[in-house]
């Protein structure tokens, strides 16, 4: 009888340290979860005001730097995976790029019902501008945050786009 006691007793305090460590740890994924789609919108927020002045949001500067590290005109296929946007999104954007003057379209010359998104002299410019303001940044987070701290945030979220990626 007295082991039955001791037994249930243990029980009973085992199931509630671990539903203690249990609710701790939905807390704490719940709240990674809540700063990264926070963190997201804040970041892109905070590097839109920066280049407001120059008319260019941040994933008009990613496009433009896919772009230029290519070194030749890109599908708009290829754009959206390195993105991972759906390609309609891309379209849309290359047709804001392209009305503004920073993009244009060129047919493949491999494959002329292809369509192919190639940087202008104006769109360099202007990604050299906010090129620019990404140093401002990068100082924002040296400044911020020390070397290992740097380090250990690139490790964690890479892991986490390898995860979802």
């Amino acid at each position: 009888m007295i082991h039955v006691v001791l037994t249930s007793s243990l029980s009973i305090l085992y199931n509630s340290y671990m539903n203690e460590i249990e609710d701790e740890r939905d807390a704490q994924i719940f709240r990674l979860i809540a700063l990264l789609y926070r963190i997201e919108k804040i970041t892109d927020a905070h590097i839109n005001a920066l280049f407001q002045p120059i008319q260019l949001t941040c994933v008009q500067h990613l496009v433009l730097k896919l772009l230029i590290e290519a070194g030749e005109p890109l599908p708009l296929g290829q754009i959206a995976e390195k993105l991972h946007s759906v390609r309609s999104n891309v379209t849309q954007m290359i047709d804001r790029l392209t009305s503004e003057g920073l993009v244009e379209r060129v047919f493949d010359p491999a494959d002329r019902r292809r369509v192919l998104a190639q940087i202008t002299e104006e769109g360099r410019r202007r990604f050299d501008a906010t090129s620019q303001i990404e140093a401002l940044v990068e100082q924002e987070l040296h400044a911020n945050f020390t070397r290992q701290e740097r380090d250990q945030l690139v490790t964690l979220l890479s892991r986490l786009e390898a995860l979802w990626s």
